[in-house]
């Protein structure tokens, strides 16, 4: 195995749900974050995921949904799939196992829970062979976006500054958060 994190995909229409998993689950892993779930599917191809967390009630596509696209599809199969939901009644956890989840947490969650369980899933999972570095990644979503696509982007990726009176390439909602755009000012100012 190579030196490479593993990959985590996180798809819900809850910003703070999505800071609180990236938090949680990037000292170890490659997180990115999604909060349109209809732009997950094409996100899945390009990012290679080897863990998806996914939220069931999302606008326009749901969870559910996007579960069963995996599942049908060979390339997405065998990817590992934790639901995190508010929907906690034993038919809609029983649902979620029956379409092809790994696991089901319930909303609110403790981010401990979630990293224990996202170690023991993937402490016997066997990567995937990834064809795109993350660099490449970083790339093509940033194409897929120039080309007028609405993706995410990944932690690491610089914000470009608009012209005045220009919107920004990237949606406000996709930027990183501003305490941690001054966090990495600062860890700059003193590495050099």
């Amino acid at each position: 195995m190579t030196d490479e994190k593993l990959r985590i995909l996180a798809v819900d229409d809850d910003n703070d749900i999505l800071e609180l998993v990236r938090m949680t689950l990037s000292p170890k892993y490659e997180v990115l974050t999604v909060n349109d779930p209809v732009t997950a599917c094409d996100t899945l191809d390009i990012f290679e995921p080897d863990l998806v967390v996914l939220d069931i009630m999302m606008p326009k596509v749901t969870g559910y949904q996007i579960i069963e696209f995996m599942k049908k599809n060979p390339k997405f199969a065998q990817v590992l799939v934790i639901f995190l939901s508010a929907k906690d009644t034993a038919r809609d956890i029983k649902y979620g196992y029956k379409l092809g989840a790994n696991l089901y947490l319930p909303k609110p969650f403790q981010p401990e829970r979630l990293i224990r369980n996202v170690e023991s899933l993937l402490s016997h999972y066997e990567p995937r062979k990834k064809t795109l570095s993350m660099r490449d990644v970083s790339l093509r979503l940033q194409l897929k976006l120039s080309l007028g696509g609405s993706v995410p982007r990944p932690l690491d990726t610089p914000v470009p500054e608009a012209a005045p009176g220009e919107q920004t390439p990237f949606p406000s909602r996709l930027r990183r958060p501003l305490a941690q755009e001054h966090e990495e000012q600062e860890r700059k100012k003193w590495i050099g």
